[in-house]
């Protein structure tokens, strides 16, 4: 059964250059009737499917949910305690902008459950965020992340990029060491990908000297792991690191491979063996927000595939006895030669009934998995 549920809040101040996410600047007016039509998806999918367990995570995901009224926020968070249930320590995360937190606004989050906030810094230069098409400033980003803390937050994420036009080794570094002098319970630090026909690649095409060069990008990534490392966050994703007992508890239901419902335009669920997700369109899902976009019925063998692809995204990897147990493949023996291969080329570790990506592996993750599976 599904206990985690994803939210999605598609209005911002402004949309980024690189987003590539059902996200809208400049509809502010129809954020109430959104939510309304939110919450009706939300009693109308629930009551079809009675009996569903309390849910444990919930996750307001954007688009900048921070940027609407709280109080319709917490209008759908009350939906969901009548329709299913949430659990007393349920961890309950928000997405949001430096420049939308105000230490009232924290407190309103705080007051209607939401417990957990994960803030878009990306950079603290103003150069970079300028170059990237951000709408803060350093400036904004460190009053929005004073007034977290002031307004009650102890559970605050940080989103970082690396990666990004006229950023360099010693800028990166000066990012991690200003963001992780705040103690952060939790970064996620993500290398830039840039969505066909993005507006930034306008400005700085894909071969634009601007970007750093393959050796930088890869610095940067150890660094990372480094600096995380020393101010005692440790990474247990392939981009997300933390405090020992701040992991996000909703993203691990993902990379679990568990399932979990959705709400709201664009939203892609994963319940009783199959995937599904509602209307991209912003004026379709308004106007039919039970009809599906895209549906997968999810076979034994995708499932497999889903589950190595996304177990290796942890740091410990996946316990080969356990997905013998669950798929009935003894994945050690049917890929013996593969991953002796990527072994020998320092790509791939086993120790035990575990296997793992080595930190050179997780550079080229993608193409790793791709062999192995």
């Amino acid at each position: 059964m599904a206990k985690s549920a994803y939210i999605h809040i598609p209005f911002c101040s402004h949309k980024c250059d690189f987003c590539d996410f059902a996200a809208f600047a400049g509809l502010d007016d129809l954020s109430q009737e959104y939510c309304d039509i939110v919450i009706r998806e939300i009693h109308e999918r629930l009551s079809a499917e009675p009996n569903h367990e309390p849910l444990e995570t919930v996750f307001f995901g954007g688009g900048t949910p921070g940027y609407i009224d709280p109080d319709l926020l917490g209008n759908i968070l009350e939906a969901l305690r009548s329709a299913t249930g949430i659990v007393p320590d349920a961890e309950i995360t928000m997405e949001t902008t430096p420049q939308t937190v105000s230490e009232e606004k924290a407190a309103l989050w705080l007051r209607h459950g939401i417990n957990r906030i994960s803030i878009g810094v990306e950079s603290v230069s103003d150069l970079e965020l300028k170059a990237m098409g951000r709408d803060h400033t350093r400036e904004q980003a460190f009053r929005g992340l004073s007034a977290a803390a002031f307004g009650g937050f102890d559970n605050l994420a940080l989103d970082l990029m690396y990666g990004l036009p006229e950023q360099t080794l010693e800028s990166w570094s000066r990012t991690l060491d200003e963001l992780l002098a705040l103690s952060p319970k939790h970064v996620s630090a993500y290398g830039l990908t840039i969505a066909q026909n993005s507006p930034l690649l306008l400005r700085y095409p894909k071969d634009s000297d601007s970007y750093p060069d393959e050796e930088s990008f890869e610095q940067m990534y150890y660094m990372l792991v480094e600096k995380c490392a020393r101010a005692g966050l440790l990474q247990y994703e392939i981009a997300n690191f933390a405090v020992p007992g701040y992991e996000s508890r909703h993203n691990m239901t993902y990379w679990k491979n568990q399932e979990y419902l959705a709400f709201g335009v664009s939203a892609h669920r994963y319940y009783k063996g199959r995937r599904s997700s509602n209307f991209r369109s912003l004026k379709r899902y308004m106007r039919d927000y039970l009809g599906l976009e895209t549906v997968e019925e999810i076979d034994a063998e995708t499932a497999l595939k889903e589950a190595i692809f996304l177990g290796l995204r942890l740091r410990k990897g996946i316990d080969l006895e356990e997905l013998n147990r669950k798929f009935g493949l003894d994945l050690a023996e049917s890929r013996a030669s593969k991953i002796e291969e990527l072994s020998e080329l320092g790509l791939l570790e086993k120790d035990g009934s575990a296997l793992r990506l080595t930190q050179k592996g997780v550079l080229i993750s993608n193409s790793v998995l791709s062999e192995l599976i």
